[in-house]
């Protein structure tokens, strides 16, 4: 994982920004385009709300350190976008919910398998130690 930056580095933040935009795009792209929603601004403005605090949450866990929580969130994160095109490309109105209960509890998932990915690392690496 060298490509991966260093712990307390600043090409974090610029990984965040940059993770901010192509998620709030995603975002916009399956909502407005995929859904066929109205495009307002107050929903754009707070998805891309939810978009920042997402990605600068998961790279705030890659700037102290945690790069398998990082890695995998963001691996839960594009599966959870995936999911919630896929629930949301009917039109009978719960969908719109449904989808985006799917994104959250995907991407709770990638956090979940990226923290059990960081204890078993950090279990490897203390008994190397050892």
């Amino acid at each position: 994982m060298k490509w991966i930056p260093a712990a307390r580095s600043g090409k974090w933040w610029g990984i965040a920004a940059g993770s901010t935009l192509i998620v709030g795009a995603a975002i916009w792209l399956i909502r407005f385009v995929h859904m066929g929603q109205a495009f307002t601004g107050v929903h754009a403005f707070r998805m891309l709300l939810l978009a920042a605090i997402v990605s600068f949450a998961f790279s705030t866990a890659g700037w102290f350190g945690a790069r398998w929580i990082w890695g995998f969130s963001n691996v839960g994160l594009l599966a959870g976008l995936a999911a919630m095109a896929l629930y949301g490309s009917e039109k009978t109105g719960w969908e719109d919910l449904i989808s985006f209960l799917s994104f959250l509890m995907v991407t709770i998932g990638g956090i979940a398998v990226g923290i059990v990915a960081e204890v078993v690392a950090a279990v490897i690496r203390y008994r190397k130690i050892r």
